[in-house]
């Protein structure tokens, strides 16, 4: 039995295992730790190599984090009526103005107020 990878017409990695012994066209052949792993590796350049994922940028993450944000706010002070504490607002601000790119300087996130 030989595990391996192989490069899909759909530009996907796969894993495989050939019972026979030989291999599919292109396929290269891997450990059974890399076949049973196979999320932690792929193809470069017909080599096996560690997969790293993309980072994502700033401006994604911010984004995501403002909905969660705001969902927070609004259920624990806009619900009740009270007024959002200014460090919560200048908080959202500053992740709405990474999120939508007026903040171009800013290369972490703020964070978030401890109340």
């Amino acid at each position: 039995m030989k595990y391996y990878f192989v490069k899909l017409e759909s530009g996907i990695i796969g894993p495989g295992v050939c019972l026979s012994g030989d291999l599919p066209t292109g396929a290269i052949e891997c450990s059974q730790e890399q076949y049973e792993n196979s999320g932690n590796y792929t193809l470069d350049n017909g080599v096996i190599v560690a997969y790293t994922a993309p980072a994502i940028p700033l401006n994604v993450q911010a984004g995501a984090l403002l909905k969660t944000q705001q969902s927070y706010v609004m259920q624990n002070y806009a619900i009740y009526g009270d007024d959002t504490p200014p460090e919560w607002l200048t908080y959202l601000k500053a992740l709405r103005a990474i999120a939508n790119g007026t903040d171009t300087s800013s290369t972490v996130l703020p964070t978030a107020p401890t109340s």
